[in-house]
């Protein structure tokens, strides 16, 4: 009797711990970044903290955002060495981060402006 209930007993432990893994799958971050340049939009889905969808660079991109906290507005790079052609790219980041909601726009005056300030996040 006492062996089945150690039986039991380390089956419900096993089970128990069970729940809280297959929770930690899940993603804690699921973003749709698009890009329009003219009349053509790009889009792409990340996920982080499980790094995916359909992203080419999901790690790096994830990297950058863990770093900045999820706040894509925070993605700058000071030392830009672009030409002033103006063809506008706008950027937009919609989502959810680690349980807050993301939504950023922002327009950058060419692709090479905008790769340089959110290097493999928008860059596809």
């Amino acid at each position: 009797m006492k062996t089945l209930a150690l039986v039991v007993l380390a089956g419900a432990v096993m089970l128990g711990n069970a729940a809280p893994a297959a929770a930690s799958q899940r993603p804690r971050a699921t973003l749709k970044i698009s890009v329009t340049t003219g009349d053509t939009t790009k889009a792409v889905r990340l996920t982080c903290d499980r790094d995916g969808g359909n992203h080419p660079s999901p790690r790096a991109a994830c990297r950058l955002l863990r770093s900045v906290k999820g706040n894509p507005a925070r993605l700058k790079n000071d030392r830009a060495i672009c030409t002033k052609e103006y063809m506008p790219h706008e950027v937009r980041v919609a989502g959810t981060w680690r349980g807050k909601k993301v939504a950023f726009t922002r327009t950058f005056g060419n692709g090479c402006l905008m790769k340089a300030a959110g290097r493999a996040v928008y860059t596809w």
